[in-house]
């Protein structure tokens, strides 16, 4: 019965190290999370990835500053939101799933009524790192927050 305890003990507490060391994995590079735009990193920032939304209201690009090494999501509308309608976009670092979205600190928040765009806070993607975007939008019928397009870049 001690060893019964013990195997227990024991696998409870391997499955608590797992949880801790995987959500302790994350790098902190430089450049994680910060502004693109505070940074100055987004004056030469480059489109390497984009793609439309699947409901082709809008485009979701993946920008990269050679300066800084960092990588970014942006997502585009076509028009501007209305009360019913948001934009949102994601970066995630491949190596490590660091991710940001726009209403992150360092992003410029959600796409909300009367805008079109809205940005990400950085993640390093120099040498040996890739990044992807993503970005959604979302109506609010009978205000349930519903997904009507999306879409993910390439990784560069």
């Amino acid at each position: 019965m001690i060893f019964k305890k013990l195997g227990i003990t024991i696998a409870s507490l391997a499955v608590a190290l797992s949880i801790f060391a995987s959500s302790a994995s994350a790098e902190n590079l430089y450049f994680d999370g910060a502004s693109p735009v505070s940074t100055s990193c987004s004056l030469d920032g480059v489109v390497k990835a984009s793609k439309r939304l699947s409901n082709g209201k809008g485009t979701i690009e993946l920008r990269y500053s050679p300066s800084c090494k960092t990588a970014w999501a942006r997502i585009i509308l076509d028009s501007v939101a209305t009360h019913d309608w948001e934009g949102n976009a994601s970066i995630m670092r491949e190596h490590d799933g660091k991710s940001y979205s726009c209403q992150h600190t360092g992003g410029n928040g959600v796409v909300n009524k009367g805008q079109r765009s809205c940005y990400t806070p950085m993640v390093y993607d120099g040498s040996g790192y890739r990044a992807n975007a993503y970005g959604g939008y979302y109506s609010y019928p009978n205000n349930v927050r519903t997904l009507t397009g999306s879409a993910t870049t390439a990784w560069y």
